[in-house]
């Protein structure tokens, strides 16, 4: 009785995705690395097009004070850190779980990146602060949030890393360079790039 109305009711949600590659496999790789190096592209030339308006006479803020310009250019990377983290999880880390990624995107992009530091650095210099002893502050911590976010790439890689390629048994023996003229003729080697 309750097959029938399960099977009256539709087909079945389909489940969630419990991985980032199963979250991103409707999107060829090809399409995955235009979206990162555009997106990349467009942060850094973003942050590179303000700071030289800043210098170049626009407004005298940046040349005025020298820590301005290290701020700027270090929430830019911060900024540009966190989306190659989220692209290179995509289409390296197959094997992260989604909600790791998810927190990441919520605390690591949304609280950190776009709420405080982006506060901090639109206050310090929006009222443009000449204290260099705030702003070498201000830019000691975005650079140890970069430092963070340099961290939780690497544990990300190490934790969930590995060839998403791989599907092969361990007991299969890679291919062997067959030339006798190379020297790294017998070696083992994967014929497949990483990208």
């Amino acid at each position: 009785m309750e097959d029938r109305a399960s099977s009256a009711a539709g087909p079945a949600p389909a489940p969630e995705p419990q991985t980032v590659g199963e979250k991103v496999a409707h999107l060829s790789r090809c399409e995955i690395w235009t979206l990162a190096v555009f997106i990349e592209a467009g942060f850094i030339g973003f942050f590179l097009a303000i700071a030289h308006a800043f210098t170049s006479g626009i407004s005298p803020s940046f040349s005025a004070v020298p820590w301005r310009l290290a701020l700027w250019a270090s929430y830019g990377v911060y900024a540009s850190l966190a989306v190659l983290v989220d692209f290179y999880a995509d289409l390296f880390v197959p094997r992260a779980p989604v909600a790791v990624m998810e927190k990441f995107r919520e605390i690591g992009v949304g609280a950190i990146g776009v709420g405080a530091l982006n506060l901090m650095v639109g206050v310090v210099l929006g009222f443009q602060v000449r204290d260099s002893r705030v702003l070498a502050g201000c830019t000691a911590v975005v650079a140890a949030c970069v430092v963070g976010l340099v961290a939780f790439g690497a544990w990300l890689a190490g934790r969930y890393g590995g060839d998403p390629l791989d599907f092969a048994p361990a007991t299969v023996a890679p291919k062997r360079i067959d030339s006798s003229s190379s020297e790294l003729a017998g070696q083992p080697y994967d014929a497949r790039l990483p990208v």
